[in-house]
């Protein structure tokens, strides 16, 4: 019996389903590319009759979430003055976007699912507008939501969205200050899942509310104020009034928000993506991890290399975590890593296939070669990149033995 037939046990010291409770000399056991079962060693080599991979003395666990990241914007590192105010930045986007090339565009989707990969990511929001990061992300051992960028009707229905298995498309309307109302209305009348930007300046803030923003100074007529914001008193709220929040909607940033915000968001079972280091390097503020940290569905994106120095979810994990820990004390540790795996799998409504260990799900598993200290999540916050095995592309992702 081959590997496929006969399955395989990954062992470690400390195996940490993150939806179960660790569990001590642990084991995981896969076969045909889908985890079976989640025990001790010695139950589960006692039980099946199959290869033990014995990982080492660290942890075990789910593959990181990256919600949200735009693979393409790679070549745009470093590039971008982020300026006084967003509308400043996004004016510069468009016109870099201009002169960005294919070729080099597809040097930044290789270069950058290289780094998620070592970083530990299993699944990952993309936002795609030029299309060339698609075949990339298929050959690649990772699940990917592609998320398909849009600011109009016809570019939302010109083409079917697709699937494969390990890749689903869904549209991506850009953001309130781009995308008409009918836009949004349309989306929300012909699929089940979409994302989009939402909440992420104070601009937007202030251009949904009717009050002056640097969107129309800056970029009018190019940006004008939609006649269905006239009642709204928060972009969340015009969003809610269009019908676009609902369950399988991803709302990426959510930084400019309050309770009533979450409230809209939380009836709909909407997710929330979070990209705490881009909200800083555009000086747009914070999300409120007070506010939003008991949400079930918050997850977290590095956003792309034009808004943050690096796609190493690692950086994005511990960045979370230094500006998290004055808010939530103890509580903060837990927060950030269930925000990377399986609240953020939640946010990208993946949760049937990614996030955690459990009976059924796909292998997205890594290992940390770490030291374990009494507080185990932060012993993985504190974790480098360079001791992070990542199982679903060495052991189960496409070309290797045990993949499904």
């Amino acid at each position: 019996m081959d590997k496929q037939t006969q399955g395989i046990i990954l062992s470690a010291r400390y195996v940490f389903p993150v939806a179960s409770p660790v569990i001590r000399e642990g084991a995981v056991f896969v076969r045909d590319g889908v985890i079976q079962d989640v025990d001790g060693l010695a139950r589960l080599a006692k039980r099946y009759r199959a290869e033990v991979m014995e990982l080492g003395n660290g942890i075990l666990m789910p593959g990181f979430i990256n919600g949200h990241v735009h693979l393409e914007l790679g070549p745009m590192h470093a590039r971008l003055d982020p300026g006084d105010d967003f509308p400043a930045w996004i004016f510069g986007i468009v016109k870099k976007r201009l002169t960005l090339s294919k070729k080099r565009a597809a040097e930044g989707v290789r270069q950058g699912i290289d780094v998620l990969i070592r970083s530990g990511v299993a699944g990952v929001g993309e936002i795609s507008t030029m299309g060339i990061d698609r075949q990339p992300l298929l050959d690649a051992p990772l699940y990917t939501v592609l998320f398909r960028e849009t600011t109009s009707v016809g570019r939302l229905l010109g083409r079917p969205y697709v699937g494969s298995a390990t890749m689903e498309e869904r549209p991506f309307l850009h953001a309130p200050y781009s995308t008409a109302s009918e836009v949004y209305r349309e989306a929300s009348k012909r699929f089940s899942a979409y994302g989009t930007h939402i909440a992420e300046s104070i601009d937007e803030y202030r251009l949904v509310t009717g009050q002056e923003n640097n969107f129309s100074r800056r970029l009018g007529p190019l940006v004008r104020r939609d006649p269905a914001m006239c009642r709204s008193s928060s972009p969340v709220d015009y969003l809610y009034r269009l019908g676009f929040i609902k369950s399988g909607t991803t709302l990426v940033h959510f930084v400019h928000t309050d309770r009533r915000d979450l409230e809209l968001a939380s009836s709909c079972g909407a997710g929330i993506v979070l990209c705490p280091r881009s909200n800083a390097y555009l000086g747009v503020g914070l999300p409120d991890v007070g506010l939003l940290h008991a949400y079930s569905r918050l997850g977290i994106g590095t956003d792309g290399l034009s808004s943050n120095y690096s796609l190493d979810m690692m950086d994005e994990i511990r960045f979370l975590y230094l500006i998290s820990r004055p808010v939530l004390k103890s509580r903060a540790e837990a927060f950030v890593i269930g925000a990377a795996t399986i609240a953020g799998a939640r946010a990208l409504f993946i949760e049937d296939r990614l996030g955690s260990i459990e009976k059924g799900k796909r292998p997205g598993l890594i290992y940390l070669d770490t030291d374990v200290a009494k507080n185990l999540c932060l012993s993985i916050i504190n974790t480098p990149s360079s001791q992070i095995k990542n199982l679903y592309a060495t052991v189960f992702g496409p070309g290797n033995v045990a993949a499904g």
